[in-house]
């Protein structure tokens, strides 16, 4: 099994932040309360996001398993709700499992996976050392992931709901894999951006996290920000 570029963070037990989601310069559209606890071999994590109405919910339990200092997604599952009707259920076991991959047929998932939701927790565990740099396969569906870039940029102050805290700003951007090298360089600058504050000191909070709510450039930006 390939190394994972994820390393445990050393998450206490317990564990319980709070976030705001806002788009653009509206009120918040989401309070996100995240909780981590230890297990024997890793941390189940859950996460749920609630709408300022309190009708739309989305519940996400994600467990991630510890191999030796490293951390890998084990298994996830995800709940939408309108009130009190389910929308959507999906489910996911990662290790130790094979899948139609695109372009490679039957075969395991990549050692760097992360859905969407882990990132709150397996991005604490990447290299915080300017200009580290790293590949990530972020998980979309069923088997669709597409790999990101992520690099450790600069040290920021980040002033936060709790009080200013001290971060490490960590970039994620497409790749656009298979193309010409000089061609990726062209067009990257026009692939939307991630940025990604996360506390400088352990166990790696992420504090800020500002992204596109959609792939074109005339979409509006959302900031998920600590609340608490």
């Amino acid at each position: 099994m390939r190394d994972s570029i994820f390393r445990d963070p050393y998450i206490p037990d317990g564990e319980k932040t709070v976030y705001t989601v806002r788009i653009a310069d509206q009120p918040p559209a989401l309070d996100i309360v995240s909780t981590v606890g230890h297990e024997d071999q890793g941390y189940l994590s859950v996460v749920q996001a609630t709408s300022s109405d309190g009708n739309f919910t989305i519940t996400v339990e994600q467990r991630f398993q510890r191999l030796g200092e490293q951390l890998r997604i084990a298994s996830y599952r995800a709940e939408t709700r309108t009130g009190t009707t389910v929308v959507s259920r999906e489910e996911a076991n990662f290790l130790g499992t094979t899948h139609l991959q695109i372009g490679a047929g039957i075969a395991p998932f990549p050692a760097d996976l992360m859905p969407l939701a882990g990132g709150l927790t397996l991005l604490r565990g990447l290299d915080l050392t300017e200009g580290a740099e790293a590949d990530i396969a972020l998980w979309l569906a069923f088997s669709v992931h597409i790999p990101l870039s992520a690099k450790t940029d600069r040290r920021t102050v980040v002033d936060a709901a709790t009080g200013r805290i001290d971060c490490w700003q960590v970039r994620l951007r497409p790749r656009l894999t298979g193309l010409n090298p000089m061609l990726e360089k062209m067009l990257s600058p026009f692939l939307p951006l991630v940025v990604v504050d996360i506390e400088a000191a352990p166990p790696h909070r992420m504090i800020r996290c500002g992204f596109p709510t959609g792939p074109m450039p005339w979409h509006p930006r959302a900031v998920m920000e600590l609340a608490a």
